[in-house]
């Protein structure tokens, strides 16, 4: 008997290491995802002006062409 139990204590302590493992995993690469999303926008934020976007449309644009 004291062998099932000790089994049962190793099985929930692997997966409580697990379940926290991925937890920290997913908490991490979050924080990373919104940094990026962060430095990104504010860097292409910067660059285009909404005045300067408004001005660049016009009737005689070239249009991208279609693949």
């Amino acid at each position: 008997m004291s062998n099932d139990s000790s089994q049962t204590t190793l099985t929930r302590r692997t997966l409580r290491t697990v379940a926290l493992l991925v937890g920290a995993c997913v908490l991490f690469v979050g924080a990373l995802s919104l940094l990026a999303v962060a430095v990104t926008s504010r860097a292409v934020g910067a660059r285009v002006d909404s005045k300067e976007a408004a001005s660049d449309v016009s009737p005689n644009a070239k249009k991208p062409l279609s693949i």
